[in-house]
């Protein structure tokens, strides 16, 4: 797996895309960028709840029960799954900062089935790297930004390229292909 530095948590703490400010799904309606999404993945409970409440079903969603580090309850947990229903759920462990091998394959396997929920246990924030690069330019990832509201990020090819950079710079735990996965042959999907 795959660790942020100190360094690199400075600059992930930056919004990446354009920071809607608000809550709730009409903040959602007004995010321009859905509408020209070639595909649409959430990260997090509450962002991912307020996109299926304003009417949009996104191809992937990441959630971990959690909001700012607090379990949502039960009441949360039956009104997502209710919009859950048709999704390929995915349960995966990955510790907070880290990116692991079986995030980055449920990540991938979600993209190319579509209508995948990813379940996280440990941090689902940084599902946001390996997403910006294995989604096809054009996709379009929201996430919550804590007190503030909501970024719309747009993939393309000058973020794939800083992200790659930034995927450079985490530092290896253990012996795995998380980095290989990202940024070296098996990218778009070639054989494990």
């Amino acid at each position: 797996m795959l660790r942020v530095t100190e360094k690199l948590r400075e600059e992930l703490s930056v919004p990446f895309g354009r920071l809607y400010e608000g809550r709730g799904p009409e903040l959602v309606k007004r995010i321009e960028e859905i509408r020209q999404a070639k595909l649409l993945a959430t990260i997090g409970d509450l962002v991912s709840l307020f996109t299926f409440q304003a009417g949009f079903e996104p191809d992937i969603v990441v959630i971990d029960f959690k909001t700012e580090r607090r379990e949502l309850g039960d009441s949360f947990e039956s009104d997502i799954m209710a919009f859950l229903r048709d999704y390929r759920i995915v349960r995966v462990e990955n510790p907070q900062g880290h990116v692991t091998e079986e995030l980055v394959r449920a990540l991938r396997e979600g993209i190319s089935t579509g209508r995948t929920c990813v379940i996280v246990d440990g941090e689902e924030d940084m599902s946001a790297l390996p997403l910006a690069l294995l989604l096809p330019e054009g996709s379009v990832i929201l996430y919550g930004i804590p007190s503030r509201g909501i970024a719309a990020y747009t993939v393309d090819e000058e973020g794939k390229v800083l992200i790659s950079r930034m995927v450079e710079e985490m530092e290896e735990v253990g012996d795995d292909r998380v980095r290989d996965m990202l940024i070296g042959g098996e990218v778009n999907g070639a054989a494990d």
